[in-house]
């Protein structure tokens, strides 16, 4: 196989695995619409990846923005933090990873680049979580606190 190939395969392979055990991880599906910090409390060591003290402290945003055709666009800004798809699944590289979608509890899957088009929300108060994690899907701990940022929506 070539190298694209093997790329789309190991991607598809990765996202079906971790929609079957992030839910699981997190227990999202048991702490309603908000999850906060609650997922991380009691996250074990070998869940977290330590942001390293020598790179600049990274900051994760995100904005829900009606889309004209359907839908709704996430946008995901991150500073200090490098997106890196194409190295999922591989060793750790300090600063760089991929966030990790839920909607209202759910997980949604993964973000791997800073806009992603979400269909179905349902209206009302939508909460986004996104984490981000490292190429092993390791939450970066950055001075102790998870990496993370979480708003609730109103979708009309």
């Amino acid at each position: 196989m070539n190298g694209i190939t093997l790329l789309v395969v190991g991607l598809a392979a990765g996202t079906a695995l971790g929609t079957m055990i992030e839910p699981d991880l997190w227990g999202a599906g048991d702490t309603g619409h908000s999850m906060g910090a609650a997922p991380y409390e009691n996250l074990p060591d070998g869940r977290k990846n330590i942001w390293p003290d020598d790179l600049p402290t990274p900051t994760v945003d995100i904005d829900l923005q009606p889309d004209p055709a359907s839908g709704h666009n996430l946008f995901l800004t991150t500073t200090n933090f490098d997106m890196t798809p194409e190295d999922v699944n591989t060793a750790v590289m300090p600063g760089t990873g991929h966030g990790h979608l839920f909607v209202n509890g759910e997980n949604m899957g993964r973000l791997y680049a800073d806009m992603r088009h979400l269909v179905g929300l349902p209206q009302g108060e939508v909460t986004i979580h996104v984490y981000m994690g490292g190429n092993d899907h390791k939450v970066w701990m950055v001075d102790g606190a998870p990496l993370f940022v979480e708003k609730t929506f109103v979708v009309q």
